[in-house]
């Protein structure tokens, strides 16, 4: 399980750091990596896409607890990627102890782990942009862990934790401690001396003194954290449903064995499925915006395995498949091959080591990430047409920028 873990996170180091210096680098990774070269240096999380502190935007102070320190000995967008994939790497420790507490061999604990890894939803957040989500399955999965073994205090830190990745994990965690409390999920265990109302409880009021507080300092200070609007019009239930298989095949559907308790995932398909707003689907697989509901499904599916061994390996084979043949989110497709280097990375990198003003266009957005490590780059234009067409997605094509910012800074800046 570690090997598998260790292999995932080498694989996928080298896989962004290569979309990183082909200039294919997600905007996030540089809007968190801005954000917290400017917390590091002036004590705030401002970045520039947003246009104001990313902690008015979104709770995520556990975020930038955790890069912080990284973020200040080497301020590069290499950072953030090692960070982000060392985090889901990680995730399979607390899968692999929960599966085992579940009644599962360490072998099928091991085949579950390894699914779960190699499933096109992890591969996909690996293969995306740096995001607080990224934090939740290893975080999750040890409060998973935590109940289990009816550990108050142990389940009381990974809440908090938890918390500290988004604001909307606040009525996820008061939904899913409200269950725990009223013995929703009926479990029986041997280890541990708190019942379930207590730690149940315990989570709730968590939950709500940091919700309630998160949102009544963000309109003290005048601003209103952004999520998306909802509402009961729901026209793609044909993709939603194609999403769903889509999602429980590298579980082997395990999750539907829960039977009526698979209620308890209501919450998190409803924040996918019903969102109003947005131009793209949130449900998509390899969206950092599903991570909630695939951990969930990883947890059902430890749950399950402990009961019937022989799903793991049927996991295993479902997420091998879906890896291979049906992965759209990440570079690991037959296929599919990594890019060259750009001959447009060296200028974007001079301007990251520069505090000077420089402007580049949407469609450059992956050299304003290499650069945003330069608190005064900005990312302009987003929301309007676009100069040039957009690159596809799996060719070998150079950025091709004409953009002032591709003269490189003045020569007595350049490093």
């Amino acid at each position: 399980m570690l090997s598998a873990a260790g292999v995932f996170a080498v694989g996928y180091i080298a896989l962004d750091w290569n979309a990183l210096y082909a200039l294919r680098a997600n905007q996030n990774t540089g809007l968190y990596l801005q954000s917290t070269v400017n917390l590091v240096h002036a004590g705030t999380t401002f970045d520039q896409p947003d246009g104001k502190p990313h902690l008015l935007v979104h709770d995520q102070w556990l975020v930038y607890a955790v890069l912080a320190p990284f973020v200040a000995l080497w301020p590069r967008p290499e950072t953030a990627i090692v960070v982000q994939i060392v985090a889901l790497a990680l995730a399979v420790i607390p899968l692999y102890a929960f599966a085992r507490d579940c009644g599962g061999s360490p072998h099928h604990a091991t085949l579950l782990a390894i699914a779960f890894l190699i499933s096109p939803s992890v591969q996909g957040w690996a293969y995306d942009g740096f995001v607080g989500e990224d934090l939740i399955p290893v975080v999750a999965f040890s409060l998973a862990l935590a109940l289990r073994r009816r550990s108050l205090v142990a389940t009381l830190a990974c809440t908090q934790l938890l918390l500290g990745i988004k604001e909307d994990e606040a009525w996820f965690l008061a939904w899913f401690g409200a269950l725990v409390a009223v013995g929703f999920f009926g479990t029986r265990v041997s280890r541990g001396r708190h019942g379930d109302r207590t730690l149940g409880l315990g989570v709730v009021a968590l939950a709500l003194v940091n919700g309630l507080a998160y949102y009544a300092i963000a309109s003290r200070f005048g601003y209103a954290p952004e999520h998306p609007r909802y509402g009961f019009a729901d026209a793609q239930w044909p993709q939603q449903l194609s999403f769903l298989v889509e999602m429980l095949v590298p579980f082997a559907f395990a999750p539907l064995r829960l039977r009526w308790r698979i209620l308890a995932a209501v919450p998190f398909a409803v924040e996918l499925f019903f969102a109003q707003d947005r131009s793209y689907p949130l449900y998509h697989i390899g969206a950092y915006y599903t991570v909630p509901l695939i951990a969930c499904a990883a947890l059902a599916t430890a749950w399950v395995a402990g009961r019937t061994p022989a799903i793991a390996s049927f996991a295993l084979a479902g997420s091998a498949v879906m890896a291979l043949f049906f992965n759209n989110a990440s570079v690991v497709h037959l296929g599919r091959w990594a890019f060259s280097a750009d001959p447009q990375y060296a200028r974007a990198r001079a301007w990251a080591v520069t505090t000077l003003p420089v402007d580049f266009p949407c469609e450059d957005v992956g050299a304003w990430t290499v650069a945003s490590p330069d608190p005064r780059a900005r990312l302009v234009g987003c929301g309007g047409p676009v100069a040039r067409a957009p690159r596809p997605a799996w060719r070998d094509v150079a950025l091709g920028a004409t953009a002032t910012w591709t003269l490189g800074p003045p020569a007595r800046h350049a490093p």
